[in-house]
């Protein structure tokens, strides 16, 4: 592992499953593959999601690879650092840090390889395996169907399963009665998550949370428009069920400010939407002195399991349904069993597309 030779980006859209149908549109299963180059020939791998995909895929393989041409590929830190003076001095976020995000992602693809070790293990080794739920019940369903989904993942051996709610011009009356037919058919026993990606007003998610007290929710990720912190802070002093949020945001200053201000029961950031793996040991950071568990959420396990199981505060790991048809894509995938997902013993970050960019 030497010097940088060549960032190449491509934005790659992939046509989703039947259950995944009403993804498409602005949650088409469209993401950005980044791939860089030693002059060694060792290359390495990161991804990063849906919005402004063509953008972030410009700035890898236009700015970022002038920038970088020739540094050592080793010094993440340095190469992080370098990149937010020259291009993001003041801290926006939008393609620049989903840019950065796959770049770090793939920096540190390139160290686990370059060492012979799994990303896992350099960032701690805390656990060899973490927790899998999975996020089936979306908002195509019926109410027949949303139950065999979720029953059927809960079969299949993961550790509880979330559906989103707010979503499919469903009135909240209609979204309670489905949250009590699944924790019927469910059990009182496994985990029940809710996700309404971030639809409805601090009233609206009030009420429906009065609806459900009583269903034993596990938490209720992204209740309120825009991930408002004062919000989310305002919810969390007026209902029981907890409230997770986190997966997109791209602002460390968010994830510093939402706990400190107690917004939050459960922290969730993504590597690959949050300025990559150096970013989320930070915010993980962050939420272990704060005293405040984290779950993965968002999807991309292959970006997220590294830091889950190598570090010591790490958690629960989304497994979403919508991104089955981009698990295809890959040639080396990690697969839960009995309700874990394992970390690979390959080196790097343990996961493989089957066609370069």
């Amino acid at each position: 592992m030497t010097r940088i030779r060549r960032i190449t980006a491509a934005v790659r859209r992939v046509a989703p499953r039947r259950e995944a149908d009403s993804y498409q549109g602005l949650e088409s299963l469209t993401f950005v593959q980044c791939q860089v180059e030693c002059e060694d020939g060792l290359t390495g791998t990161g991804v990063t999601g849906r919005f402004l995909a063509p953008q972030g895929a410009a700035l890898l393989g236009g700015e970022f690879c002038e920038a970088l041409r020739g540094s050592d590929a080793r010094d993440i830190e340095a190469i992080g650092a370098s990149l937010v003076a020259r291009f993001n001095p003041r801290g926006m976020t939008g393609a620049f840090i989903a840019a950065l995000s796959a770049l770090d992602m793939t920096l540190w693809d390139l160290r686990g390889k370059a060492l012979g070790q799994p990303v896992w293990r350099l960032i701690g080794g805390a656990r060899s395996a973490v927790p899998a739920y999975a996020t089936v019940g979306l908002p195509r369903f019926s109410e027949a169907e949303l139950v065999t989904a979720c029953t059927g993942a809960l079969a299949r051996g993961m550790a509880g399963v979330k559906m989103l709610v707010g979503a499919g011009g469903r009135s909240l009356a209609e979204d309670a009665a489905r949250v009590r037919a699944v924790r019927a058919a469910i059990g009182p026993a496994a985990a029940l998550m809710l996700d309404a990606n971030c639809s409805m007003s601090v009233a609206d998610a009030r009420r429906l949370c009065g609806m459900i007290a009583n269903c034993d929710i596990t938490w209720f990720e992204e209740p309120v428009t825009g991930n408002d912190i004062e919000a989310l802070a305002m919810l969390r002093r007026q209902v029981t069920i907890p409230i997770a949020a986190g997966q997109m945001v791209g602002s460390i200053t968010w994830f510093r400010d939402a706990l400190a201000r107690g917004a939050l029961d459960w922290v969730q950031p993504n590597a690959a939407f949050c300025g990559g793996i150096s970013a989320m040991l930070r915010i993980l950071a962050l939420a272990e002195a704060h005293g405040v568990p984290v779950a993965g959420a968002g999807g991309w396990e292959m970006a997220n399991l590294p830091v889950m199981a190598g570090h010591a505060h790490g958690g629960m790991l989304e497994i979403h349904g919508a991104h089955a048809a981009l698990r295809d894509l890959l040639a080396e995938e990690a697969v839960p069993e009995a309700g874990l997902l394992h970390a690979p013993e390959r080196p790097g970050l343990g996961f493989a597309f089957r066609e370069a960019p």
